[in-house]
């Protein structure tokens, strides 16, 4: 199936529906901790991928080239063509609800939309997990979660990479969701050679810089804008930006609208956290949206975030969260970065 066909004939639920927003309760175990964050250093660079590049041969690449064992990415602009995906679908029963569609294909070049990654290692081996949007010829915009296979467009793209040289990130089959599921994991420390002077990278890693950014896990029905402010808060950060984030909830509640339950994908999450590290609970009212805070509600963290989703039928939804509404589908790889 090629060319935007993905919305047709779609599998239907076999199982009541509940609203966006209702968190699910998966079939494993429950695993702990929620939350699994590493703090990081990071650094930012700019890679170009050529028309024809495999995107995922590219990314995992850049383990290597950037001497790192986790990075992430956010799509800065350009065109996929090829594109191979799938989208969320729903699961079997009511106690699996959530799924994967069939693989499909795009075979004409598409415009990048938006599109976030996590790189790491599966089984040992280079591995890369990518959402992404795009724009199709008629001006509609798809999007899903993307297969290898999928290559840059005449006119390549541009992706921005945050390299973690402090963060080992494995992907691993989660036992409370059944499903595929990145995890970081703080890197072993460099040791010095024992008969020579350290180089000027080796006395870096030997006297580094403090973290200036988390990478972190968020497990299912955690509520996300509530995991971010805990990720800044166990961090010491007061402000943040949260960028090159990707994941799913159970359906979305933005404040203008809504995606379908069970499960939608992100094809990125951004957005800014101000006012960690004071002791009240983020503000539900305006202030969170972005307008200007008055009399007590200045003590109150403020955490906006925006994003795009891909839903069960294949439409792409954008906007900003509906605050304390959006729990944790499957997964969530949250990138933020301190500010103050």
């Amino acid at each position: 199936m090629s060319n935007g066909a993905e919305t047709r004939n779609l599998p239907q639920p076999t199982f009541p529906l509940q609203t966006p927003g209702t968190a699910v309760v998966h079939a494993g175990p429950p695993q702990h901790p929620r939350i699994v964050s590493v703090p990081t250093r990071f650094t930012e660079h700019i890679i170009d991928l050529t028309e024809g590049t495999d995107v995922f041969a590219a990314l995992e690449q850049a383990l290597a080239d950037f001497a790192v064992e986790g990075l992430t990415a956010e799509f800065v602009s350009g065109q996929f063509g090829p594109i191979a995906f799938v989208h969320p679908a729903y699961g079997p029963d009511a106690a699996h609800p959530m799924s994967f569609t069939e693989a499909f294909t795009v075979d004409h070049p598409a415009r990048l939309a938006h599109a976030a990654a996590t790189v790491g290692f599966r089984d040992g081996t280079p591995f890369c997990h990518i959402h992404a949007s795009w724009t199709q010829d008629d001006g509609t915009i798809k999007g899903g979660h993307l297969l290898p296979g999928t290559l840059a467009g005449p006119e390549g793209l541009r992706v921005r990479v945050f390299a973690l040289p402090d963060a080992r990130l494995i992907s691993d089959v989660d036992a409370e969701t059944g499903f595929s599921a990145f995890a970081p994991h703080p890197t072993e420390p460099a040791s010095p050679s024992p008969t020579a002077a350290p180089t000027p990278s080796e006395s870096d890693r030997l006297t580094p810089r403090p973290p200036d950014a988390v990478v972190s896990r968020i497990r299912p029905g955690e509520i996300l804008d509530e995991a971010v402010l805990a990720v800044c808060r166990s961090a010491g950060f007061d402000s943040a930006e949260v960028t090159a984030s990707l994941g799913s909830t159970t359906g979305a509640v933005f404040v203008d609208g809504s995606a379908p339950w069970p499960a939608v994908e992100f094809t990125h999450l951004s957005g800014t956290v101000t006012g960690a590290t004071s002791t009240g609970a983020i503000s539900t009212t305006a202030t969170s949206l972005g307008s200007s805070p008055t009399g007590a509600q200045d003590a109150a963290p403020q955490v906006v975030l925006t994003g795009e989703v891909v839903d069960v039928a294949g439409q792409v939804t954008r906007g900003t969260l509906e605050p304390g509404a959006n729990p944790v589908a499957v997964t969530f790889e949250l990138f933020v970065r301190r500010t103050a």
